[in-house]
């Protein structure tokens, strides 16, 4: 019974861990492509796979294409790996090997990053990575915090990399429904909420850049607190806060919404059905979380 739970808990972490490297992978590949060619997300994804870049990058084209698809598909390998290990941890065996490929991820990681770099560094302020950078931080989060925490600091710690794993998603679902000024604001409003009104402020004062960067940092930061909070234990002020922000995220929202909704709604030239699919997209994870959230509240 013993060993047929403990494969269990391995699967489990197995595919949470392959599903947290798809997106990774996914994320990587769209701030790697696009034009923009920042190759450090998925360096650091990938690790110790990205090694397989130098690699390439030794031996010329066409290598350092296979090199950059071989760290591509990897990293949800890499994490299925990781994510197995992390659901072992409380053992002695499987806690040893899973800080060793930790601190061998992290190493191999900075190390690419210093032998690889990149050829246009000023463009790592770009916006776009903000939407990998809460996702790749919420699994490296998760797995330190697996390592030595205690349990209420522990659950503390999962929760905020979690609900910045689910802002970071948020964000880049919104910025398809946004469809590059052409779509609809609604989503990124609904995700950011009450934290919105800071990128709103910006923008009204002709600070585009930082209202661009206050718009996608806050899902990741908004859900990070929600989830935290209702991932403690009891039914103390942790449990009356979490129900008190996440109703103040709901009434801000609505009511940001309410106040811009002629500049949020698209033009009906614009109404399309790739908007459409990409809003019903994000409504659907949106949702899921939300169901996550509140059946997480009921638990408690």
């Amino acid at each position: 019974m013993r060993a047929g739970s403990e494969a269990r808990r391995a699967i489990v972490g197995a595919m949470v861990g392959l599903l947290y490297g798809a997106v990774l992978a996914l994320l990587s590949a769209f701030v790697f492509g696009g034009g923009h060619n920042i190759s450090t997300p998925l360096l650091l994804s990938s690790a110790p796979v990205g090694l397989l870049i130098l690699v390439g990058k030794l031996l010329g084209e066409p290598y350092v294409g296979y090199g950059y698809n071989a760290a591509l598909f990897g990293a949800p390998l890499l994490w299925a790996v990781l994510g197995s290990l992390v659901a072992l941890s409380y053992r002695g065996k499987a806690l040893r090997l899973t800080q060793v490929l930790a601190l061998l991820h992290s190493a191999s990681g900075l190390a690419l990053i210093a032998t690889v770099g990149e050829q246009h560094p000023e463009r790592l302020l770009r916006e776009d990575i903000l939407i990998w950078a809460p996702a790749y931080l919420a699994g490296l989060g998760v797995l330190w915090s697996s390592l030595s925490a205690a349990s209420e600091t522990r659950r503390a710690i999962v929760g905020a990399m979690v609900g910045l794993l689910y802002g970071s998603i948020l964000s880049f679902l919104s910025i398809f429904a946004a469809g590059g000024g052409h779509g609809t604001g609604i989503p990124l409003v609904l995700s950011s909420a009450p934290l919105d009104v800071f990128g709103m402020a910006a923008w009204h004062v002709g600070t585009s850049n930082v209202a661009g960067h206050a718009m996608l940092l806050a899902p990741p930061l908004v859900w990070a607190v929600i989830a935290s909070l209702a991932a403690l234990s009891g039914r103390g002020t942790s449990l009356r806060l979490t129900w008190i922000l996440a109703l103040v995220h709901y009434a801000s929202g609505l009511a940001l919404v309410t106040m811009r909704r002629a500049e949020l709604l698209p033009l009906r030239s614009f109404a399309n059905m790739y908007v459409m699919v990409n809003v019903l997209v994000w409504a659907a994870f949106h949702l899921a979380g939300q169901v996550t959230l509140w059946w997480r509240i009921g638990t408690r």
